[in-house]
């Protein structure tokens, strides 16, 4: 069973998050994605709320299962048994991060290659970053989260 792990903050996610692992679910038997805690970031969801939604939004692709973990992702994969880290990268700084970040975690997990994939056109300036930004100026998040999504985000952040 070839088994692929999508790791992110996903704070929250997004159309482009779910489109890229819609896509890593066709080329892998099983696809976890998984919520991870990065220090250098402050979030507006709590743990239990970036699962909810992600649970939520990505209801109905069969062969995935939404996780979180707190630890390094090299174990993560191990502990899963995973052959793959998918990625996404919108522009050349994510590209530059995301090889790094590959070679840090081929050190530590030989088994699993990473791979990163361009969004779809319609998808390459979505990050949660923006969609937080958007919220706050109050500007439509259609196409950008689910509606839902859209919900929880305007009243944390009280728009």
């Amino acid at each position: 069973m070839k088994i692929a792990v999508v790791p992110g903050s996903f704070d929250p996610l997004t159309c482009g998050h779910v489109d890229l692992v819609r896509r890593a679910a066709k080329m892998f038997d099983k696809v976890y994605v998984v919520a991870m805690i990065n220090d250098q970031k402050t979030y507006t969801f709590t743990n239990e709320e970036r699962l909810d939604i992600m649970r939520s939004d990505l209801a109905g692709i069969p062969n995935v299962t939404v996780e979180f973990s707190d630890g390094m992702l090299y174990d993560y994969l191990t502990e899963k048994g995973a052959c793959a880290i998918v990625k996404g990268i919108r522009n050349p700084e994510d590209t530059d991060y995301e090889i790094f970040m590959a070679n840090f975690n081929r050190v530590h997990c030989p088994a699993a290659d990473t791979i990163l994939l361009p969004p779809r056109h319609g998808f390459e300036k979505i990050s949660s970053s923006y969609v937080k930004e958007r919220c706050r100026k109050g500007l439509s998040l259609e196409g950008l989260v689910t509606k839902r999504t859209a919900q929880m985000l305007s009243k944390k952040m009280e728009v």
